[in-house]
């Protein structure tokens, strides 16, 4: 977008009352959905319970054909009442109820005309209706055929016959009057994106976004929705919440908690019993050993496969094992050998080879970063020869599993170089891989942008892949107590967070044990807090957001609406004075340029790449001028470090850009103020002279920020990948155009290849490992499968950013035998072969016959 200057000033000011408009809703583009709104229930008084009136009350007129269609979730299924009334002008009302008490295993969401009483049920197996499990539910009003049809999910599930003959109707959620004595039912449950349409075209359709200007108004006619006693759902991502607590026979002695991903329970040792607790349900169970627990100090381990758990010294001694199906412990360790110490390691079942792996620790005065795999048949623990180990000695870090099969990374702890408790011990912000396939360790460099200070760091912690951030608990000093919170790491911007509330607190000091586990089903992560003689289990959903994290939003009462703080009209007329006397204040004849803008996914115009005015960073580095010549050779290697820092900073989020301090602090770190500034101000111009053969990109400071623009068509490849990537995030969107355009900016390989600088590698590797699993899951398409060429094309480009992956491989050789290619299958296999063993120096552990048979 290019606007002169010269335009009229109310532009300007149209452009950022534009901004507070929207701008708000960006700046939580990093999270997934947080819209939406939770109904009070029975758990409440009936005064208490949550009313939700579409268009403040008043009828909509729809005079043909119309549907309402909403996302909606029951966070406790147990509670009976209305979903939606809608009422006609006649006061005739179509209730949509839901009902939990007809079966024991099924309940029903019915729809009941007003006239004859008809119904339709819609069938809902009790197991299914989770907290945070979203559905869409869609009701169509036909007037042409005279019925009612029932969707959900996007598919016909019925329909009812009635008569549709007026043209004004009320809509109402929950209680629809909280001073009718006859109403106090209200369903728990949570609706968003509530969509009213009118033969097939929108009219209404309100969000429920509470990051928007006015979150209560629709995004079409600026209809707005009264609304009692509502909670926000993200108020559910900002407070953990005590779920429950079981009583422990021995007090302060922790024998371990285990989590099973694929049904969602815990398990926790009690000593004499095995106690089982459904996260979906609530519900919890206690089995009774044949045979007493072995453990006095241990974590558990679950291992799904076999159905066993693997009970671990907090040290490092002989594991136990507890077989779930014959309810007894098959190997005990009597010996309560604390051999090594090894306090604060991390212990972890390899999905590789499902061993048991044990990392660092701290013991008789001194840490370690030794690896060690147990060996089930000798009963003891292995030293694993690493190939290379760049860890320093280390206990108390946070682990998590990495992007790769076999693949884990390790933030934080405290330990020194040489392990020696007089030494001194260090709190460390270091990031490490740990790699299994190739038996290494080795040190990320990860560009902080601000240290983390911590007691200790609790072991286990959770990596979404899709957003490279890194989530991790951490002990905090209080006093002479302590409190435990959770936190993030971004991996592509170093950018460490708190969130959410510290949920546990004590006035005292003490050895305990947390455990973090990320439960997919209800998309929430769950926290164990052994506590005294009792554990504790909080949840939070996901993803989380800071305690401290602005809202803009105010709770009505019973006859006001959400209003907006008066920050928000003060900061809007601060910065629209603050823009107008800028504006004036310039009057030169250049164009201002819009910023790169990634968050917005929709409407995207693919290019073919261009040889032409572009940026190339898969692949490696390449500048190209108006004529095609490529020009990055006339930047020296610091100004290649410069322009790449200001160029990836301008990709950012929310912030596009860098400021002046940060980017001295990383070029410059050791200079003189007078020096950073002078060698900064001789390396920009040398970029813009650089930048003077090429049309639409320029270095620009604006707002205290440097940053890359692009306009006029100029094309970046990176740019481009990051809005497909961010479409395919956001809506799952898949077609042969996007697909095509994806592998085409791919086809160079790795991201900046043979590039690095220390602030750089940790971005380059979260980048690369999002590519391969953003093409994995691509393969995984209905629309890619039927397609064996497009099949070994992404397996191609995967193998061009991991020339080892084993998952590309097999698929590639596979889909090359299903063809009949057998000499080409067997020509590609053998030159992975000899690749692996270069890589590796070991052979490759499968043959042809293993990838053409499976």
């Amino acid at each position: 977008m290019i606007i002169p200057l010269r335009m009229n000033i109310w532009f300007y000011i149209f452009l950022i009352v534009l901004f507070f408009t929207n701008g708000l809703t960006l700046l939580y583009s990093q999270t997934k959905n947080l819209n939406g709104i939770k109904f009070h229930s029975k758990e409440v008084p009936k005064a208490e319970r949550t009313s939700l009136l579409l268009n403040e009350g008043e009828p909509i007129e729809l005079e043909k054909s119309f549907s309402i269609s909403f996302d909606i979730f029951f966070w406790d299924p147990h509670k009976f009442g209305p979903i939606l009334r809608i009422e006609d002008s006649r006061q005739k009302e179509y209730r949509i109820v839901y009902s939990q008490f007809k079966d024991v295993d099924t309940s029903y969401i019915e729809i009941i005309e007003p006239v004859n009483k008809n119904s339709f049920s819609l069938k809902l197996l009790k197991r299914n209706l989770i907290r945070n499990n979203w559905f869409n539910l869609k009701f169509n009003f036909n007037r042409e055929k005279n019925r009612i049809e029932i969707f959900h999910n996007s598919n016909f599930v019925g329909s009812l016959n009635t008569k549709i003959d007026d043209n004004e109707f009320r809509f109402a959620f929950g209680i629809k009057d909280l001073n009718n004595p006859q109403e106090f039912d209200c369903p728990a449950i949570a609706v968003k994106n509530i969509l009213i349409n009118e033969n097939a075209e929108t009219k209404y359709y309100w969000p429920l976004n509470p990051f928007q200007q006015n979150p209560l108004s629709d995004n079409i006619s600026g209809s707005e929705i009264k609304v009692f006693n509502p909670v926000w759902l993200y108020s559910d991502h900002k407070k953990w919440k005590l779920i429950t607590e079981f009583k422990l026979q021995s007090e302060g002695i922790p024998k371990g908690i285990a989590y099973d991903s694929v049904n969602s329970r815990l398990f926790l040792d009690e000593g004499d019993k095995l106690i089982v607790y459904d996260i979906l349900t609530g519900n919890q169970s206690a089995n009774n050993y044949k045979t007493k627990s072995p453990a006095f100090w241990h974590e558990l381990f679950y291992d799904h496969e076999k159905q066993l758990l693997y009970s671990v010294f907090k040290g490092k001694g002989k594991v136990s094992i507890f077989d779930l199906r014959k309810n007894e412990w098959l190997v005990k360790d009597t010996s309560t050998d604390a051999a090594g110490h090894y306090f604060g390691s991390a212990k972890f079942i390899s999905h590789l080879d499902n061993q048991i792996y044990l990392l660092g620790g701290y013991g008789w005065y001194r840490t370690k970063n030794d690896l060690f795999r147990y060996n089930f048949i000798k009963q003891e623990w292995e030293k694993v020869k690493l190939k290379k180990n760049e860890m320093i000695p280390s206990a108390w870090f946070s682990l998590a599993e990495g992007f790769k099969k076999g693949e884990y990374l390790i933030f934080g702890g405290f330990g020194n170089e040489t392990g020696m408790q007089e030494d001194g011990f260090n709190i460390s912000n270091d990031l490490y891989l740990i790699n299994l396939n190739d038996s290494t360790i080795k040190k990320l460099n990860l560009s902080l942008k601000n240290k983390f200070n911590f007691q200790l760091l609790h072991n286990y912690g959770y990596i979404d892949k899709s957003d490279s951030i890194f989530y991790f608990l951490s002990q905090n000093e209080l006093g002479k107590g302590m409190n435990i919170s959770l936190n993030s790491l971004n991996l592509k911007s170093g950018e460490i967070l708190p969130l959410a509330n510290k949920f546990w607190e004590a006035n005292y000091y003490k050895w305990m044990d947390v455990n973090l586990f990320y439960n997919q089903s209800t998309n929430e992560f769950i926290s164990a807090v052994f506590d005294n003689k009792k554990v504790k289990l909080y949840s939070i959903s996901y993803p989380p957001i800071s305690e401290t994290e602005k809202t803009f939003i105010q709770v009505s009462t019973e006859e006001d609406n959400f209003i907006l703080p008066a920050i928000i009209i003060t900061t809007g007329l601060v910065s629209i004075i603050i823009v107008f006397f800028i504006i004036k204040k310039r009057k030169e004849k250049f164009l201002i340029k819009e910023k790169l803008d990634f968050s917005n996914t929709e409407n995207l115009n693919y290019k073919k790449l261009q040889t032409k005015n572009s940026i190339k960073l898969f692949g490696g580095f390449f500048i190209y001028d108006k004529d095609g010549n490529e020009i990055s050779t006339n930047l020296s290697p610091k100004l290649k470090e410069i322009f790449l820092l200001i160029l990836l900073k301008s990709f950012n989020n929310h912030r596009s850009g860098i400021t002046s301090e940060e980017l001295s602090s990383i070029i410059w770190p050791d200079s003189s103020p007078e020096s950073v500034k002078s060698n900064r101000g001789v390396a920009v111009n040398k970029i813009r002279k650089m930048l003077s053969s090429v049309e639409g990109i320029q270095l620009e400071f604006s707002d205290k920020l440097w940053f890359i623009s692009l306009a006029n068509d100029a094309f970046c490849d990176y740019a481009e990948y990051k809005k497909i990537y961010n479409t395919h995030k956001k809506t799952g969107q898949l077609d042969n155009n996007l697909a095509e355009n994806l592998l085409n900016i791919l086809e160079g390989g790795e991201f900046l290849k043979a590039i690095s600088y220390e602030w750089l590698d940790a971005l380059k590797f979260a980048v690369n490992n999002e590519v391969i699993d953003l093409l994995k899951n691509f393969l995984d398409k209905d629309e890619i499968k039927a397609h064996p060429e497009r099949i070994i094309k992404i397996c191609d480009t995967i193998l061009s950013f991991d020339s080892v992956d084993q998952d590309a491989i097999k698929l590639k050789v596979l889909t090359l035998y299903n063809q009949g290619k057998i000499n080409i299958a067997k020509n590609v296999f053998n030159l992975f072969v000899a690749e692996y063993k270069r890589i590796y120096d070991e052979p490759f552990p499968l043959t042809f016959n293993d990838l053409t048979s499976s």
